[in-house]
């Protein structure tokens, strides 16, 4: 006979996978009935029209016939939660997070910004976020390139996020958490935001998303030094900041007053990648500078910290990225994804002892005003 508490059991191994919490421990089980050698799973998703009802669908008959293998059928009824519960599981999900620098943190936060525009800084955000997961680590990506974001092209991510009452939900993509200020405007609408708007903007793309205990955020900056890389700088000060830049001159002299800024506002400048640093000819084999040479080294001397990468000029990364996959994924035994991946081994190494929080906002109606939410 199947025993209720096996299926109940059987029923902890299905997490929610935009919660990354049991079912169990949501309370979204609702009723357990046994019938014979027949199951009936009666759930609560937290709203209405829940994305993911082909998931529960699918995953919970899986694992109750797995733990239960004289159970001959599995029937999935969905419904949805009260606004009480939902209030409920909210207030039990959304992260609890200290001040930012708390030693309890698990989340590390790694900045990428650039001096300018054009140097692959979205480019190696994405790729060093997929190379972090692909060693095991739980990572989020957030792209707050509020103008010129490209991230959810780059990964494939352009749905709109799912938000229960007050907590927006990141999507999922190549085994990252992924948000960008693309997920909520048209793709060809024209942000044209200034200052206070920016500022509202990220405090509810950090504070009102549901990143979780992730082991590292990737936050892909605007170039320069504009509003959006000041506000960053006060939300999350003494966070990692990688520095981007091409091989040219002028890209070197142009991401020196980005690095200066940003030590200036806290953040811990752990060191410059050279981008497009150089081409080999398949045909030749020879390496061509088509770029220049050695900026990325004069730059790093400069701000007297380490050049801690140097990505090749590939145009598979530049393909890749318009076809939704990440160059790491979608190549990965080309040079260029050895290189991210060492990129992504000295980041972990170079990691502090005391991780950081992410910070915890308190939003008002006014806040709301952009649209995120």
């Amino acid at each position: 006979m199947t025993d209720h508490d096996d299926v109940l059991e059987a029923l902890r191994g299905v997490d929610d996978p935009e919660l990354h919490r049991s079912v169990v421990d949501l309370g979204m089980v609702r009723e357990i009935v046994i019938e014979g050698t027949e199951v009936t799973v009666r759930l609560a998703l937290t709203i209405a029209g829940c994305p993911l009802r082909e998931y529960f669908e699918r995953v919970v008959p899986q694992k109750v016939r797995a733990a239960c293998p004289e159970v001959t059928a599995v029937h999935v009824d969905l419904t949805a939660m009260t606004e009480e519960e939902r209030s409920r599981v909210i207030g039990d999900v959304r992260v609890k997070v200290p001040r930012v620098g708390d030693a309890e943190s698990r989340t590390r936060i790694i900045a990428v910004g650039s001096g300018k525009g054009g140097v692959g800084k979205s480019t190696v955000a994405v790729n060093l976020a997929a190379s972090l997961a692909a060693l095991g680590h739980r990572v989020g990506l957030l792209d707050a390139d509020i103008w010129g974001f490209s991230v959810p092209q780059m990964l494939d991510a352009t749905g709109r996020p799912t938000v229960v009452g007050d907590l927006i939900m990141p999507l999922e993509s190549h085994g990252l958490s992924v948000l960008s200020m693309g997920n909520f405007v048209p793709e060809d609408g024209p942000v044209v935001w200034r200052g206070p708007m920016l500022h509202k903007a990220l405090e509810q793309l950090l504070g009102d998303v549901h990143w979780d205990d992730r082991d590292y955020l990737v936050i892909d900056m605007p170039p320069g030094t504009g509003d959006v890389s000041i506000s960053l700088a006060q939300f999350l000060p003494r966070a990692d900041f990688l520095l981007v830049t091409s091989p040219h001159e002028t890209a070197e002299r142009v991401a020196l007053r980005a690095g200066r800024m940003m030590t200036k506002t806290g953040m811990n400048l752990v060191g410059v990648v050279e981008n497009m640093a150089g081409f080999v000819c398949d045909g030749c084999g020879q390496e061509h500078e088509f770029f220049g040479k050695g900026g990325g080294e004069r730059l790093a001397e400069l701000l007297g910290t380490p050049l801690i990468g140097r990505i090749p000029l590939d145009p598979a990364v530049s393909a890749a990225g318009g076809d939704g996959a990440p160059a790491v994924i979608a190549h990965p035994d080309s040079t260029t994804t050895k290189r991210f991946t060492e990129l992504a081994h000295t980041v972990v190494a170079r990691s502090p002892r005391i991780r950081r929080a992410l910070p915890l906002l308190t939003m008002g109606t006014e806040a709301r005003g952009c649209g995120c939410g």
